[in-house]
């Protein structure tokens, strides 16, 4: 299964699982962006995923402001 998130208010939940990341994993909660691209990088998953992914929750996610405002 490939990485999918879905948006969530200003939050973002996920699930993946090999080969895209090293375990399966899904998020308790929804997570910041910074907080859940962090978290899918340190599973494994190539960034080229992570962004495909988030695009195809939210093809405005890059340009909405509680994401450009994020640490």
């Amino acid at each position: 299964m490939p990485i999918r998130i879905w948006r969530s208010g200003s939050r973002y939940a996920a699930v993946a699982s090999p080969p895209d990341v090293k375990v399966p994993w899904q998020t308790a909660e929804p997570l910041p962006v910074r907080a859940l691209v962090d978290k899918l990088i340190d599973l494994g998953a190539h960034t080229t995923d992570i962004g495909d992914a988030f695009y195809a929750a939210d093809p405005f996610w890059v340009n909405r402001e509680d994401v450009v405002d994020q640490d």
